[in-house]
């Protein structure tokens, strides 16, 4: 299933520092896994703003971007209110004809999502403007894919409290939360088997100083490689490919405001 350019980036950004590398398997590109970031402890306060450095790193390639999120402006509905949540990814250094900026009213009940639950239940409109092209608007049914996933639960995490860490955007007082997940699977094909084996390392460094979702900094460690048993010509096996990407806290302020009008 194709997910519209909005999924795309709001995965993207709010996983950021998850699969959102050229290193993201296919079956990843489906969820909306939040190392470290989950959406249900989102701060809605209007005017809040982080910018982040994603440093991605894979295949003897880098590849650097810039993320930043902000929340600006609120909306009443029918059973609470709703926060219009900006997201702008582009190239480091890159202007704003090379940005893709996404803009969703996110329900506040998505602090109480549970796990498995989709997104689209909580997002009412989303609009996404490419460079200066036009503004367009979105479908929410496009999201219902994403979910929380690895780990839901704070028990999946080994937590280090006190940590000082030194960014760009100042100097933090840090809780530090380590998560490893490793999978693997045998495929039987005819007379051999098919062995794939993956694994992720995630550090995240948290901060309450830090707007939105407190996110300091991130670093994810990827391996995946497959082999067949016993060899077999012409079957293709790979591995281990290594991965790696850093999300690094650039800057942050509460004065920020939508980069484009509604239509």
């Amino acid at each position: 299933m194709r997910t519209s350019g909005f999924a795309r980036a709001f995965a993207t950004a709010l996983l950021l520092f998850a699969f959102a590398a050229p290193a993201a398997h296919a079956e990843d590109a489906g969820t909306l896994l939040l190392p470290g970031i989950d959406i249900r402890t989102i701060q809605f306060t209007v005017g809040a703003w982080c910018r982040y450095r994603v440093l991605d790193e894979a295949m003897g390639e880098a590849d650097s971007s810039e993320v930043r999120l902000a929340i600006v402006g609120r909306e009443k509905t029918s059973n609470g209110h709703a926060y219009w949540l900006e997201i702008q990814n582009g190239p480091v250094g890159g202007g704003s004809a090379e940005r893709e900026v996404s803009l969703a009213l996110v329900d506040e009940k998505v602090r109480s999502m549970a796990p498995g639950d989709s997104l689209y239940r909580y997002v009412h409109q989303f609009y996404i403007r490419k460079g200066q092209g036009p503004v367009t608007p979105g479908d929410p049914r496009d999201l219902k894919r994403l979910t929380i996933v690895s780990p839901p639960s704070q028990s999946g995490w080994q937590t280090e409290t006190g940590r000082q860490l030194v960014t760009p955007a100042g100097e933090f007082t840090c809780d530090v939360r380590r998560f490893e997940k490793k999978e693997s699977r045998d495929i039987p094909s005819g007379r051999v088997t098919i062995q794939q084996r993956r694994s992720d390392q995630v550090v995240v460094w948290m901060s309450t100083e830090v707007p939105i979702f407190h996110l300091v900094k991130c670093e994810i460690e990827r391996s995946r490689e497959s082999r067949t048993v016993p060899p077999v010509r012409g079957i293709p096996e790979s591995g281990p490919r290594r991965s790696r990407t850093v999300s690094r806290l650039v800057a942050h302020g509460t004065d920020a405001r939508p980069s484009f009008s509604i239509p």
